[in-house]
């Protein structure tokens, strides 16, 4: 509890600018006020955020001189990047103009520069020679001719969040299906809503694929892993308000463009102090009711806490019986083949981070199968608890006295019989609780599964606020849940399997003597 109340003063900080929120738009308010930054000129000597897998660090470098890449931080969600800019770790935020507006209405004390860096179009990203990229530019053309494009942009850019609905799905579909990869945190171009993906490319693409006759299938992953995605051959589409540039064009193929926009600022108001009229725990309240019951989002946090639990299980159960195969194989011979490729094994699990490691496994190793990421996760991570597990195992087999395995030997056990009778007993004891401990860093290490596009808890906190452009709940949230299952994960553990390993839980009474 003290952790928690710690976790919660931290973040009291982020409150007051967090809750401060209004339906109407900093920007656009009576007397337009002063940002601290009022053209792309003033960015020079400031921190920016920019979106990781954007080329806004590429524009602004490239229309702004003066900026250095040590001037950039880079984000993954636009929540983080807007969070950054509102507690003064960064400066600005460059992103896409229709983000910008609505980072804006729905923050109160920012405000989005009138003045562009350099104007934009977006386009969808496809693999390169695909036959579908000439199907999308012709239905791309008619939907511009006929005025529906203009007509999505009013509809999806408004402020009128009833308006923002998406057709019916479940058309005929003879052609197949299209995986579209995709992720949920860029609204209003592409984000989640009910449980659903929607936004202004996401409605213009099942319209085409409809008029094609094709069904859609979503991946859902983070913006810098969209393009990645198409490359392995795991996704036919990228939909996200990716700029059309010559660069992308040499590695991909992309599309005309569905939106012609630009890249534009978004600052901090001078002197702004928050809603002075809105009371602490008032706006608390509002805070959590956009966090957790808008759209039923606390179905999403008991989702995403499923598949943490799931891959956690299954890796750490598959990872301990592998490791304790390890451990049989080099009882057989120290020194030997297996010993040196097991030794390799472990070198190479302990020197690598999580993330590598899947992300190796996602877009290199199963770079050509269509494969979901909850099962790359659950090979990584068993990998990952095997070498270490069975490391752990085989250090306290090895350091139970050989005198052990003679006193065995000379009561007439056989080799089998002496390691699973005596020394395995010995070792547990000492081994138990350091896989306690191994186990529960492997529930905190899931949390970067979702670079492989799998939706876990904390993947689902990342979308909670891409939605409320909150920080505080989500994070706040996320962060006690994986405490209280941390916890209670080692209590159970330790309760149940280490404390009966211990001698004084073994019975007191030896068979055949009476005491």
């Amino acid at each position: 509890m003290i952790v928690v109340a710690a976790l919660l003063f931290v973040a009291l900080g982020l409150v007051p600018r967090a809750m401060a929120q209004s339906a109407t738009s900093s920007s656009s308010s009576a007397g337009a006020p002063t940002l601290e930054i009022n053209k792309p000129s003033d960015l020079v000597g400031k921190k920016i955020a920019v979106l990781s897998g954007t080329m806004f660090d590429e524009f602004i470098m490239q229309h702004v001189p003066g900026i250095e890449e040590s001037d950039l931080l880079r984000f993954n969600t636009n929540a983080e990047a807007v969070g950054a800019l509102a507690t003064g770790k960064a400066d600005a935020f460059v992103t896409d103009s229709p983000i910008a507006e609505l980072a804006a209405r729905k923050n109160e004390g920012i405000g989005v520069v009138p003045e562009h860096i350099v104007k934009d179009q977006y386009g969808y990203v496809l693999p390169k020679g695909s036959p579908h990229t000439q199907e999308l530019n012709e239905r791309l053309e008619a939907y511009k001719k006929d005025g529906t494009l203009n007509r999505l942009r009013e509809k999806w850019t408004s402020a009128d969040d009833a308006a923002k609905t998406m057709p019916p799905r479940g058309w005929p579909a003879p052609k197949g299906t299209l995986v579209v990869a995709t992720s949920t945190d860029n609204e209003p171009v592409n984000y989640s809503l009910n449980n659903g993906c929607v936004g202004l490319c996401i409605e213009i693409l099942e319209m085409a694929a409809k008029d094609l006759g094709y069904e859609i299938e979503y991946r859902y992953t983070n913006a810098g892993s969209i393009i990645p995605e198409i490359q392995s051959g795991k996704a036919d589409i990228g939909a996200y308000s990716f700029s059309i540039t010559d660069e992308r064009k040499q590695m991909v193929d992309m599309t005309d463009s569905f939106y012609d926009g630009g890249v534009a600022i978004v600052a901090r108001i001078q002197g702004f102090e928050g809603n002075k009229n809105q009371g602490f725990f008032e706006g608390l309240a509002k805070s959590f009711e956009r966090t957790f019951i808008t759209e039923s989002r606390w179905q999403l946090i008991l989702g995403g806490l499923g598949v943490t639990l799931l891959i956690s299980a299954c890796s750490g159960a598959l990872g301990l019986a592998i490791g304790f195969v390890f451990v049989l194989l080099r009882r057989k011979k120290e020194g030997g083949i297996a010993d040196k490729l097991i030794r390799c094994l472990e070198s190479l699990m302990g020197g690598l981070p999580v993330v590598v490691v899947l992300m190796v496994l996602y877009y290199v190793f199963f770079g050509g199968i269509d494969i979901p990421g909850i099962i790359v996760a659950i090979v990584g991570f068993t990998l990952i608890f095997a070498a270490t597990s069975g490391s752990i195992m085989w250090n306290a087999v090895r350091a139970v006295d050989t005198g052990q395995t003679e006193a065995g030997r000379a009561l007439g056990f056989g080799d089998r019989d002496t390691f699973f009778l005596v020394v395995l007993p010995q070792a547990a004891r000492q081994f138990a609780p350091l896989l306690v401990a191994q186990f529960v860093s492997l529930v905190k290490d899931t949390s970067v599964v979702g670079f492989i596009a799998v939706q876990d808890l904390t993947r689902v906190g990342d979308i909670i606020r891409s939605r409320t452009m909150e920080a505080f709940f989500p994070l706040i949230a996320i962060a006690i849940i994986y405490f209280a299952l941390c916890r209670l994960l080692a209590f159970l553990l330790n309760k149940f399997v280490v404390r009966k390993l211990e001698p004084k839980e073994g019975p007191r009474a030896i068979k055949g003597v009476k005491l």
